[in-house]
């Protein structure tokens, strides 16, 4: 069985004596997705580690691709200060943001005139045939540690992928990648292990070069360095 969010409307109404939210607008001013991802979380950190007394809905804009690094720090947030903080997907020229309120909802979208929320959704029994197939190579960066393992698994056995390079900085002398490379062959896939720093622009573009067939990057690769939202900086 699978499950999977679907967006249903919601009507208003559902919280009363509310007061005017804070609107702090995270919309992306800069082509470059990058700056634009740390101008806006540095954005939300600010106000998320401030001291305000009414609600704070931050507010994005469709398609926006740096808006997805606000609504994962703002859940943060929401998960660890319930109630202080509202995301909401709306377009241009929106501004009715006591409705947003009053729906009691921690993230919606507006569509029109319908205020949709996210909802778990069974979709029924999930079969091969259902699954995307991928064709060519997929490289998994930090493929050898274990995040990296679990993600190349479901790739081999419920995507089809045929094809792995497994990158981490100690490539094969990580401990347990002789393991995962023996299971995944097993399993009918053909496995590379490389050492790269995919930090280092020059040596993964390197890399790349060699895999001509490359058809997909998950990215598993990272350094831990966690907090409460409260002890995040901008740096970290």
């Amino acid at each position: 069985v699978s499950y999977g969010v679907e967006w249903v409307e919601v009507a208003a109404g559902g919280v009363a004596g509310v007061g005017a939210p804070s609107v702090v607008w995270c919309v992306s001013e800069e082509s470059d997705v990058p700056s634009s991802v740390r101008v806006l979380t540095g954005r939300v950190l600010e106000v998320v580690t401030g001291q305000a007394a009414e609600p704070v809905v931050f507010a994005t804009r469709p398609g926006d691709v740096a808006a997805g690094a606000v609504w994962g720090l703002v859940r943060s947030a929401q998960s660890e200060q319930p109630g202080r903080f509202v995301l909401a997907e709306v377009e241009e020229g929106f501004s009715d943001w006591g409705r947003v309120i009053a729906t009691g909802e921690p993230q919606v979208r507006v569509a029109g005139d319908k205020i949709l929320v996210p909802r778990l959704a069974r979709r029924g029994q999930e079969s091969r045939q259902d699954l995307e197939q991928i064709s060519g190579a997929v490289l998994v960066t930090g493929g050898t540690g274990g995040l990296g393992a679990l993600v190349a698994r479901r790739l081999v056995e419920r995507h089809g992928v045929r094809e792995l390079v497994l990158v981490s900085r100690r490539g094969a002398d990580a401990p347990g990648a002789g393991e995962l490379v023996a299971e995944l062959s097993g399993l009918g896939a053909d496995v590379r292990v490389a050492a790269c720093d995919v930090a280092d622009r020059r040596a993964l573009a390197a890399l790349l070069d060699e895999i001509p067939s490359l058809g997909g990057v998950v990215h598993t690769a990272g350094v831990l360095d966690d907090s409460v939202v409260e002890g995040l900086t901008p740096e970290r």
